[in-house]
């Protein structure tokens, strides 16, 4: 689950004051403009920004829908139609429950399949593994969610964004705004994807007729929104989740996304642990005081 910050409350209150009944009328027209000319540029490069300039994003043009879940529920029920779609083992639920074609959608980490998805990093273990690449890099497609991917630290991101570097053009980038920025008070669904990648040629009516629908508060206070606040944020949170983990003599690795934890016991697993135990793994999944 998401945890707020004030950078984004002030964000949002920014964007609200911005807005004039003009561009309440003008949505779809200037407001359209204003999402491809002014608002995905921008995505572009605090996306390069966040990945440590690893990621070149010149060739990648933006969609966009009501949230990410439903542009991904649209492309997963999409593909799922006719072609296999699999998810990584222990990664995101929300991939699958989306689709009237649950016999196509299976978890399978050898990633071989019409279309792989991936949350990166992984909400398996809040990392992304060399095992993780290999499925992505199996598939003809890919899918990946960048929800925690901001709260990585710097060293961190830009060692994942290399990791993706190969799978990138074939990739479908669904930012996740809510989990990654925690602006939840209105959701955004945004796909970046290379233009000449295959499925934009077999969707493209579909997804322009989506990106009318945009939401332009949530957008213009990812604008407005200081990232920097919320690194420190998030470095003070990262902390916060090591010391409980210290205090009760469980792994306190620092890398990852500092929202979830996982790891096999040796052994019985202890009484107190049964709760958060499934198919052999011990998750935890955090949710730091606010700061």
């Amino acid at each position: 689950m998401p945890v707020g910050y004030a950078a984004g409350a002030d964000a949002y209150r920014a964007a609200v004051a911005g807005l004039s009944a003009e561009d309440l009328s003008a949505h779809y027209t200037r407001g359209l403009e204003f999402f491809h000319e002014t608002f995905v540029p921008e995505l572009k490069q605090r996306l390069t920004a966040l990945s440590g300039g690893a990621w070149n994003l010149a060739d990648v043009v933006g969609y966009a829908a009501g949230s990410d879940v439903d542009f991904m529920t649209h492309v997963i029920e999409a593909v799922a139609a006719r072609e296999r779609v699999v998810l990584y083992p222990g990664d995101w639920f929300g991939f699958k429950v989306g689709s009237s074609h649950p016999e196509n959608l299976v978890w399978d980490e050898s990633g071989r399949s019409a279309l792989a998805c991936l949350c990166i990093p992984s909400v398996r273990n809040g990392h992304l593994t060399q095992e993780m690449v290999e499925f992505l890099e199996a598939a003809e497609a890919c899918l990946l969610n960048l929800n925690l991917f901001p709260t990585l630290d710097a060293a961190e991101r830009s060692g994942a964004a290399q990791a993706l570097n190969g799978v990138l053009e074939k990739s479908l980038l669904s930012i996740s705004f809510s989990r990654g920025f925690g602006l939840t008070a209105s959701q955004l669904g945004v796909v970046l994807v290379h233009r000449d990648h295959p499925f934009r040629k077999r969707f493209a009516t579909q997804w322009d007729w989506f990106t009318y629908f945009y939401n332009a508060l949530a957008a213009r206070a990812f604008l407005t929104l200081d990232t920097r606040q919320l690194e420190a944020v998030d470095q003070a949170r990262r902390e916060w989740v090591v010391a409980w983990l210290e205090q009760r003599g469980l792994p306190a690795l620092r890398t990852g996304s500092y929202y979830v934890r996982s790891f096999r016991v040796v052994g019985a697993v202890p009484e107190d642990l049964k709760a958060v135990s499934r198919d052999g793994l011990v998750r935890l999944c955090f949710k730091p005081p606010q700061t």
